[in-house]
């Protein structure tokens, strides 16, 4: 259970990633799959198999592929980049509170926002095109691995914002570098990749499904990996907040 003074630091945080312009840019941002698909169904009429394939490329392309770890990137690095960014961090660190509920607060904090962008992302173009051609098992299977690829992106990006001024320069190139390309076409990569995580997942959660293939990665290596790099992730960002070294941002 979080504590007194966890709820502000949590409260705090939330108030500082939905600030006026970044809160209209998550709307905006969550509604892309639903232009899409509106785009889509308004060009002609479609078979039922087109609009499924439609929706399943919408799914992992979009959603999973791109808007999710841009979501995470924003929130991740946001959750400390802006008080180091304003020094505010200097007032939080002379409070008497354990360092590892700080980044507790903050971790949950951008999780939860980057979930609450993306559920939109799924539910909005699949009540669009059909309920009645899309089974419900799709978007849940694709919405538990959006969850889980959350916590473990915003694990890594909280890592980079509290690192450094240019953590959403780093987290994007890791998001290119990596996500976008590396993992597409090195097969080892993908070991390391959250995205084949997320659809590793989806492909297990809506197993039977029609469209719905296996993940590249085993569901091994997901648990493995992803308890690697989500322990590993907050117990770096954890130590960094530590010995974090009040001069270097004064």
């Amino acid at each position: 259970m979080i504590g007194a003074v966890d709820r502000t630091v949590a409260w705090l945080t939330f108030r500082q990633l939905f600030v006026r312009r970044r809160l209209i840019a998550a709307v905006l941002f969550s509604l892309v799959p639903l232009l899409i698909a509106f785009i889509f169904r308004s060009s002609h009429e479609r078979s039922n198999q087109e609009v499924l394939r439609f929706v399943l490329t919408l799914y992992r392309e979009i959603a999973v592929g791109t808007l999710l770890p841009l979501a995470a990137v924003v929130f991740g690095t946001a959750a400390f980049g802006g008080e180091l960014e304003e020094g505010t961090i200097v007032y939080l660190l002379v409070k008497p509170l354990a360092r590892w509920r700080v980044v507790a607060a903050k971790y949950v904090v951008a999780t939860i926002c980057t979930t609450l962008v993306m559920l939109p992302a799924v539910a909005l173009p699949w009540l669009l095109l059909g309920t009645d051609i899309v089974p419900s098992k799709i978007p849940l299977a694709y919405a538990a691995g959006i969850g889980a690829g959350a916590l473990l992106y915003c694990a890594l990006f909280i890592v980079m914002g509290i690192s450094s001024k240019r953590a959403l320069v780093l987290g994007l190139l890791y998001i290119v570098a990596l996500e976008f390309v590396l993992s597409r076409q090195v097969v080892g990569v993908r070991s390391l990749s959250v995205r084949e995580f997320v659809i590793t997942i989806v492909g297990k959660v809506g197993e039977g499904q029609p469209g719905l293939t296996p993940g590249t990665v085993t569901m091994d290596t997901v648990w493995t990996m992803g308890a690697i790099i989500l322990v590993g992730s907050l117990a770096l960002a954890i130590h960094r907040l530590r010995t974090f070294e009040l001069a270097e941002r004064l």
